[in-house]
């Protein structure tokens, strides 16, 4: 079986990531993240683009990351909803911010192996806890209820509650 192995990162040091970024664009961690400003305004202080393409030009992926060029694609749809606040979408900027910042292209392994790849080496698991973490951090949802965590945090019900049950 082939797998897509990247540097380990604990959900611990994904948090510290987000709350370093979050204090490097001047975004209180309590407080909710829009995504798209961040996107659209915040994001090229850190070396990283954004664009936006037609549906037709990305198919079924929702978004891209080009790691050696840091670049983030979101599709056209995608975009539109985030801007409109649709949190299954946010969560998708969000992820690919996560490719961005965590992966580097030289540290992306290929190999063929036996098993299932562990979730701290897993990109795909990263971004989405970078994502879920970056959005909702962990310490100010943890006594909240999953839907006031999706009313305040701007997450779909299915993301706040799998932030909510992240608990190492």
């Amino acid at each position: 079986m082939a797998g897509l192995y990247v540097k380990p990162l604990t959900l611990n040091d994904i948090r510290k990531i987000c709350s370093k970024i979050r204090k490097l664009l001047g975004i209180p961690v309590d407080e909710p993240i829009d995504i798209v400003r961040l996107l659209e305004h915040k994001l090229h202080s850190l070396g990283i683009e954004f664009e936006i393409v037609p549906e037709s030009e990305l198919g079924m992926r929702h978004g891209e990351s080009i790691l050696g060029q840091k670049i983030i694609r979101i599709r056209e749809d995608v975009y539109n909803r985030a801007c409109e606040g649709h949190g299954r979408d946010r969560l998708t900027i969000a992820h690919e911010l996560g490719h961005i910042i965590l992966h580097q292209k030289e540290d992306i392994v290929l190999t063929r192996s036996e098993g299932t790849i562990p979730p701290y080496m897993d990109p795909e698991w990263q971004a989405n806890a970078f994502a879920g973490e970056l959005l909702a951090p962990f310490q100010y949802i943890k006594h909240m209820d999953i839907l006031d965590i999706s009313t305040q945090y701007g997450v779909s019900i299915e993301a706040a509650s799998v932030q909510k049950n992240r608990r190492k």
